[in-house]
């Protein structure tokens, strides 16, 4: 087969031309393998489209509740908030429970109708919600995220989970054990802090206080007004002492979550053991990785109460966790695995080998007996490590961990039902690293390979 110059000059064009499209792909393919992009589509559109959660909770609330929006008319979340509570009057409308009444107040204009407001409840710009002589205010910050910008999906979350609250009476305190090197639940850092597992929580209607065991006194007791006690990856062990007074709180029952530092088990291996729970010593490298390192998961119980709700739409991203593993449970102990990934283990004769590890555990004792009413149950959530919970994962809309967070303390606490809120709107494209890589170098290999022979059969001169 011969081909004349000006086809060779085509051919070999068309080569080049195939050649810069497939380094593209493969450019981007790396970019986006890195980047791991989400879409947030909860913007667009005539109105927001409300999360199953949202008419959950409609549902399951009784009566007429009144909105008042207190916002001024210059604030970004004056419009958007004002939207979504005409969505959620509409939907009220079709369910079968409460009715959601709204009003609007400006206070640079309307003075007077402020003030009145304010005597009401009302701590500033916000939205105050009433029910049967019962008030909930959702302040403006709660409606922006940390730059000062409206966030559908905070917004959405913060009013229904308000909502939730007119529903049931608040008082759960959550206990923030101090004393060992635990970080602060206030940090505002963007990618470590914990103020988004605050957040969450606030919205859930719980109070978040700093607890400090003092073992040593005589009357040492942890409050009996504490709902659920957290103990955030610390650095100092926890003394015997310490241990024994948790231990009693348990079997009391106490409710515990638990996130494990990088290394060590701060004292804590004894109490786990009691529950049937056993962490590795060493963090695992999650086999499907996104931005930062973090590993998606592969495997949710289906069961429980945390997870069920997660298992068909949710993305949980875990950071190089901690193995966990059940072995010699205790009888009269229920344990569930609730979070399971694939992790690259190093064995001492250095083949790197896969395997499928749980890098978060809930464990109840006495559960059975839960038709006693007058029977509370020990329960003991532990996670594989402390990065999951932080704002980097809990304020990404494209990540499911704040609503596994929102899970494990309603299910710690008591509180029937789920807090994800499904999606909020967001269109989840993160993809994981090999996801990207099979996909993009399949249009970088394939698709030139095609346009190639295609080329070729073109060009070829029949005798």
């Amino acid at each position: 087969m011969k081909l004349s110059g000006i086809q060779r000059g085509w051919f070999f064009g068309a080569l080049c031309c195939v050649f810069l499209a497939a380094l593209a792909a493969v450019l981007a393919d790396a970019l986006l393998a890195q980047w791991n992009p989400g879409v947030d589509l909860s913007g667009l559109g005539v109105g927001p489209a409300l999360s199953e959660r949202a008419q959950a909770v409609l549902s399951d609330t009784s009566g007429t509740v009144s909105a008042t929006c207190v916002l001024p008319t210059e604030s970004p979340a004056a419009l958007p908030t004002g939207r979504l509570l005409r969505a959620l009057a509409q939907a009220s409308r079709s369910v079968a429970g409460a009715t959601l009444e709204v009003a609007y107040v400006d206070p640079r204009v309307e003075v007077a109708a402020a003030a009145q407001l304010m005597a009401q409840g009302a701590e500033g710009p916000g939205v105050l919600l009433r029910r049967s002589g019962r008030d909930v205010f959702v302040p403006e910050r709660a409606l922006l995220d940390d730059e000062g910008v409206y966030d559908p999906a905070e917004a959405e979350g913060a009013l229904v989970a308000a909502l939730a609250r007119l529903s049931r009476a608040d008082g759960v305190t959550v206990g923030w054990l101090t004393g060992h090197g635990e970080p602060r639940f206030d940090g505002t850092d963007p990618q470590t802090g914990f103020s988004g597992l605050r957040r969450t929580l606030e919205n859930e209607g719980f109070r978040i206080r700093e607890l400090a065991l003092d073992a040593a006194s005589p009357d040492a007791s942890i409050p009996e007004d504490l709902g659920t006690l957290v103990i955030m990856g610390p650095r100092y062990p926890v003394t015997a002492p310490e241990r024994a007074l948790l231990s009693d709180w348990l079997d009391r029952g106490g409710r515990l979550f638990l996130a494990l530092p990088a290394s060590g088990d701060a004292g804590l291996g004894p109490l786990l053991e009691r529950w049937g729970i056993h962490a590795g010593t060493q963090p695992r490298r999650p086999v499907r990785r996104t931005e930062g390192g973090a590993g998606l998961t592969d495997e949710l119980s289906a069961e429980h109460p945390v997870t069920r709700e997660l298992v068909t739409h949710a993305q949980l991203t875990f950071v190089a966790p901690r193995a966990l593993v059940t072995e010699s449970v205790p009888h009269g102990i229920a344990v569930t695995p609730l979070v399971k990934m694939r992790v690259r283990s190093l064995p001492d004769a250095g083949v790197r080998t896969n395997e499928t590890v749980s890098v978060m555990i809930a464990a109840e004792r006495g559960g059975t007996a839960g038709s006693d009413l007058a029977f509370r149950p020990g329960r003991v959530v532990v996670a594989g490590g402390t990065a999951f919970a932080e704002n980097r994962y809990v304020l990404n809309h494209a990540s499911a961990n704040r609503d596994l967070l929102s899970n494990v303390f309603r299910w710690l606490t008591g509180l029937s039902g789920s807090g994800a809120r499904g999606g909020a709107g967001v269109l989840r494209v993160g993809q994981d690293e090999r996801a990207w890589r099979a996909d993009f170098l399949t249009v970088a290999l394939g698709v030139p390979l095609v346009l190639c022979a295609g080329l070729w059969l073109l060009s070829r001169r029949r005798p």
